[in-house]
Protein backbone atom coordinates (compact mmCIF):
# COMPACT_ATOMS: atom_id res chain seq x y z
CA UNK A 1 0.00 0.00 0.00
CA UNK A 2 3.18 2.10 0.70
CA UNK A 3 4.64 1.66 -2.41
CA UNK A 4 1.75 2.22 -4.26
CA UNK A 5 0.73 5.75 -2.59
CA UNK A 6 4.24 7.30 -3.09
CA UNK A 7 3.99 5.88 -6.99
CA UNK A 8 1.03 7.46 -7.53
CA UNK A 9 2.02 10.35 -6.05
CA UNK A 10 4.79 10.56 -8.56
CA UNK A 11 2.54 9.56 -11.33
CA UNK A 12 -0.10 12.57 -10.28
CA UNK A 13 3.07 14.95 -9.60
CA UNK A 14 2.69 15.56 -6.16
CA UNK A 15 6.27 14.19 -5.69
CA UNK A 16 8.73 15.25 -8.29
CA UNK A 17 11.88 14.53 -9.76
CA UNK A 18 14.91 15.22 -7.34
CA UNK A 19 12.66 15.09 -4.54
CA UNK A 20 14.20 14.13 -1.31
CA UNK A 21 12.22 10.98 0.24
CA UNK A 22 13.39 9.76 3.81
CA UNK A 23 11.18 7.06 5.78
CA UNK A 24 10.36 9.59 8.48
CA UNK A 25 8.19 11.88 5.99
CA UNK A 26 6.66 8.91 4.29
CA UNK A 27 5.61 7.08 7.58
CA UNK A 28 3.73 10.51 8.77
CA UNK A 29 2.03 11.67 5.31
CA UNK A 30 0.59 8.05 5.15
CA UNK A 31 -0.11 7.04 8.71
CA UNK A 32 2.24 4.18 9.05
CA UNK A 33 4.95 2.74 11.08
CA UNK A 34 8.60 3.79 9.69
CA UNK A 35 9.19 -0.20 8.83
CA UNK A 36 6.12 -0.58 5.88
CA UNK A 37 7.87 3.05 4.95
CA UNK A 38 11.60 1.33 5.04
CA UNK A 39 10.58 -1.39 2.70
CA UNK A 40 8.46 0.89 0.13
CA UNK A 41 11.57 3.11 -0.29
CA UNK A 42 13.85 -0.19 -0.82
CA UNK A 43 11.36 -1.47 -3.19
CA UNK A 44 11.09 1.77 -5.09
CA UNK A 45 15.08 2.00 -4.76
CA UNK A 46 14.93 -1.67 -6.28
CA UNK A 47 12.74 -0.81 -9.40
CA UNK A 48 14.71 2.69 -10.47
CA UNK A 49 12.44 4.69 -9.26
CA UNK A 50 14.19 6.86 -6.30
CA UNK A 51 17.67 6.87 -6.43
CA UNK A 52 20.66 7.24 -3.71
CA UNK A 53 22.57 10.49 -3.88
CA UNK A 54 25.75 10.89 -1.92
CA UNK A 55 24.41 13.45 0.51
CA UNK A 56 21.20 13.64 0.02
CA UNK A 57 20.05 10.13 0.55
CA UNK A 58 17.02 9.31 -1.55
CA UNK A 59 15.64 11.14 -4.42
CA UNK A 60 12.55 11.01 -6.90
CA UNK A 61 14.62 9.71 -9.86
CA UNK A 62 14.72 12.25 -12.86
CA UNK A 63 14.89 10.46 -16.46
CA UNK A 64 16.79 11.83 -19.40
CA UNK A 65 15.14 12.66 -22.72
CA UNK A 66 17.85 9.26 -23.93
CA UNK A 67 16.03 7.33 -21.15
CA UNK A 68 12.68 8.50 -21.78
CA UNK A 69 13.28 7.90 -25.39
CA UNK A 70 14.28 4.31 -24.91
CA UNK A 71 11.33 3.68 -22.24
CA UNK A 72 8.87 4.48 -25.32
CA UNK A 73 10.95 2.30 -28.15
CA UNK A 74 10.52 -0.98 -25.60
CA UNK A 75 7.00 0.27 -24.43
CA UNK A 76 5.50 0.20 -28.09
CA UNK A 77 6.95 -3.46 -28.71
CA UNK A 78 5.96 -4.47 -25.68
CA UNK A 79 2.21 -3.06 -26.51
CA UNK A 80 2.10 -4.09 -29.60
CA UNK A 81 2.68 -7.54 -28.69
CA UNK A 82 0.18 -7.37 -25.14
CA UNK A 83 -2.70 -6.32 -28.20
CA UNK A 84 -1.75 -9.03 -30.19
CA UNK A 85 -1.74 -12.16 -27.66
CA UNK A 86 -5.23 -10.18 -26.64
CA UNK A 87 -6.42 -10.48 -30.17
CA UNK A 88 -5.50 -14.04 -30.10
CA UNK A 89 -6.66 -14.93 -26.51
CA UNK A 90 -9.04 -12.09 -25.08
CA UNK A 91 -12.46 -13.59 -23.97
CA UNK A 92 -15.69 -11.99 -24.59
CA UNK A 93 -16.17 -10.74 -21.15
CA UNK A 94 -12.45 -9.37 -21.80
CA UNK A 95 -13.46 -7.54 -24.86
CA UNK A 96 -17.06 -6.26 -23.16
CA UNK A 97 -14.63 -4.56 -20.72
CA UNK A 98 -12.41 -2.77 -23.18
CA UNK A 99 -15.55 -1.48 -24.44
CA UNK A 100 -17.33 -0.24 -21.55
CA UNK A 101 -13.55 1.69 -20.55
CA UNK A 102 -13.22 2.91 -24.00
CA UNK A 103 -17.25 3.99 -23.91
CA UNK A 104 -16.09 6.11 -20.63
CA UNK A 105 -13.91 8.30 -22.23
CA UNK A 106 -15.27 11.78 -22.23
CA UNK A 107 -12.59 14.54 -23.37
CA UNK A 108 -14.02 16.71 -21.11
CA UNK A 109 -12.79 15.03 -17.85
CA UNK A 110 -9.58 16.33 -16.10
CA UNK A 111 -6.10 15.44 -17.12
CA UNK A 112 -6.18 13.38 -14.22
CA UNK A 113 -9.04 11.26 -14.93
CA UNK A 114 -8.51 10.57 -17.99
CA UNK A 115 -4.79 9.55 -17.17
CA UNK A 116 -6.51 6.91 -14.70
CA UNK A 117 -8.83 5.49 -17.42
CA UNK A 118 -6.08 5.45 -19.66
CA UNK A 119 -3.91 3.46 -17.30
CA UNK A 120 -7.06 0.97 -16.43
CA UNK A 121 -7.62 0.79 -21.08
CA UNK A 122 -4.50 -0.78 -20.83
CA UNK A 123 -4.43 -3.09 -17.75
CA UNK A 124 -7.87 -4.31 -19.41
CA UNK A 125 -5.37 -5.30 -22.41
CA UNK A 126 -2.26 -6.68 -20.64
CA UNK A 127 -5.09 -8.79 -18.66
CA UNK A 128 -6.92 -10.19 -21.67
CA UNK A 129 -3.01 -10.93 -23.36
CA UNK A 130 -3.07 -13.81 -20.61
CA UNK A 131 1.06 -13.73 -20.70
CA UNK A 132 2.37 -13.34 -17.21
CA UNK A 133 6.24 -12.61 -18.42
CA UNK A 134 4.67 -9.76 -20.60
CA UNK A 135 2.60 -8.31 -17.99
CA UNK A 136 5.70 -8.64 -15.48
CA UNK A 137 7.88 -7.11 -18.33
CA UNK A 138 5.10 -4.11 -18.61
CA UNK A 139 4.74 -3.79 -14.74
CA UNK A 140 8.54 -2.50 -15.18
CA UNK A 141 7.61 -0.42 -18.17
CA UNK A 142 4.50 1.40 -15.95
CA UNK A 143 7.00 1.99 -13.43
CA UNK A 144 9.39 4.08 -14.78
CA UNK A 145 6.31 5.78 -17.34
CA UNK A 146 4.99 6.95 -13.42
CA UNK A 147 8.33 9.20 -13.27
CA UNK A 148 7.13 11.24 -16.29
CA UNK A 149 4.52 12.73 -13.78
CA UNK A 150 1.51 14.47 -15.69
CA UNK A 151 0.37 12.72 -19.00
CA UNK A 152 0.65 14.13 -22.37
CA UNK A 153 -3.34 14.81 -22.22
CA UNK A 154 -3.03 18.72 -21.33
CA UNK A 155 -2.02 19.47 -24.86
CA UNK A 156 -4.67 20.57 -26.71
CA UNK A 157 -6.64 17.52 -29.14
CA UNK A 158 -4.88 14.95 -27.47
CA UNK A 159 -7.70 13.41 -25.56
CA UNK A 160 -9.55 13.12 -28.47
CA UNK A 161 -7.13 11.75 -30.58
CA UNK A 162 -6.33 9.25 -27.89
CA UNK A 163 -9.99 8.04 -28.02
CA UNK A 164 -9.66 7.06 -31.71
CA UNK A 165 -6.51 5.17 -30.96
CA UNK A 166 -7.98 3.41 -28.25
CA UNK A 167 -11.00 2.36 -30.70
CA UNK A 168 -8.70 0.94 -33.47
CA UNK A 169 -6.89 -1.18 -30.84
CA UNK A 170 -10.29 -2.34 -29.58
CA UNK A 171 -11.83 -2.58 -32.78
CA UNK A 172 -8.85 -4.78 -34.01
CA UNK A 173 -8.60 -7.44 -30.82
CA UNK A 174 -12.68 -8.01 -31.36
CA UNK A 175 -12.18 -8.67 -35.19
CA UNK A 176 -9.57 -11.17 -33.58
CA UNK A 177 -6.56 -9.24 -35.95
CA UNK A 178 -3.48 -10.20 -34.24
CA UNK A 179 -1.56 -7.82 -36.98
CA UNK A 180 -3.88 -4.98 -36.67
CA UNK A 181 -3.69 -4.45 -33.00
CA UNK A 182 -0.31 -4.93 -32.81
CA UNK A 183 0.06 -1.91 -35.55
CA UNK A 184 -2.88 -0.05 -33.37
CA UNK A 185 -1.06 -0.60 -30.15
CA UNK A 186 2.41 0.39 -31.49
CA UNK A 187 0.91 3.49 -33.39
CA UNK A 188 -0.57 4.88 -30.53
CA UNK A 189 2.66 4.22 -28.26
CA UNK A 190 4.45 5.69 -30.87
CA UNK A 191 2.23 9.09 -31.37
CA UNK A 192 2.82 9.45 -27.46
CA UNK A 193 6.43 8.82 -27.38
CA UNK A 194 6.92 11.88 -29.80
CA UNK A 195 4.45 13.85 -27.95
CA UNK A 196 6.22 13.20 -25.08
CA UNK A 197 9.77 13.99 -26.51
CA UNK A 198 8.54 17.05 -27.93
CA UNK A 199 7.51 18.88 -24.23
CA UNK A 200 10.85 17.77 -23.00
CA UNK A 201 12.39 19.82 -25.82
CA UNK A 202 10.29 22.82 -25.21
CA UNK A 203 11.11 22.89 -21.59
CA UNK A 204 14.78 22.87 -22.15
Amino acid sequence: MVYLSIREAIREGSLKPNERLTEREVAAILGVSRTPAREALKLLEARGMVSSVSGRGLVIADLTPENVSELYTVWEHLEGLAARFAAQRASEIDIHNLREIHRMWDIRSGIQALGRLNKQFHQAIYHAANNRHLMSALGGIDDSLALLGATTYAVPGRPAEVKKEHAAIVDAIARRDQAGAESAAQTHIRKAGRLRMSIMARRK
